[in-house]
C-alpha cells in the first residue's frame, strides 16, 4: 500500500480481532495535489478530508491492490486515515524508519476501535 502516491504509512492491526484492518496516513506533498486536482479547499488537512468519499475510494483502491496479494483472512477489510503522519520527529518511528506499534496502538486505540464498530 505504502507505494501509492497519497500513503505515506500503513499499519496493520488485527490481533485478536474479528478481520484485519489498517491505519493509514496521508502523503502531505500528494495529498496536496490531490486536492489541486479534485477541488478540495486547499487548507482542508487529513482531519478534514478523513470521511472524504472520493479520497477513500483512491485510498480503497490501493487497498484492493494490497489484498490481491493475499489471503482473504489476511486481507484488510477496512481502514482509517489517522490525523498525523507518522515520522521520526513526532516519535512514531524509531530512527531506523521503523513504526513504533506500541505508540502507534496506545496513541491511536479510539481509531482503532473504531475499525470495528
Amino acid at each position: 500500500m505504502r507505494t501509492h502516491p497519497l500513503i505515506s504509512q500503513a499499519v496493520v492491526v488485527g490481533d485478536r480481532r474479528p478481520y484485519v484492518a489498517a491505519l493509514i496516513t496521508l502523503d502531505v506533498s500528494a495529498l496536496a495535489s490531490w486536492k489541486r486536482a479534485v477541488g478540495r479547499h486547499e487548507q482542508a488537512g487529513p482531519v478534514e478530508l478523513r470521511d472524504d468519499p472520493d479520497l477513500r475510494a483512491r485510498l480503497q483502491t490501493a487497498v484492493d491492490e494490497a489484498n490481491t496479494a493475499v489471503s482473504r483472512a489476511e486481507s484488510i477489510r477496512r481502514f482509517r486515515i489517522l490525523p498525523v503522519d507518522l515520522a521520526e520527529k513526532n516519535g512514531y518511528l524509531a530512527p531506523t524508519l521503523k513504526v513504533k506499534r506500541a505508540l502507534v496502538h496506545k496513541d491511536f486505540a479510539a481509531d482503532i476501535e473504531e475499525l470495528y464498530r
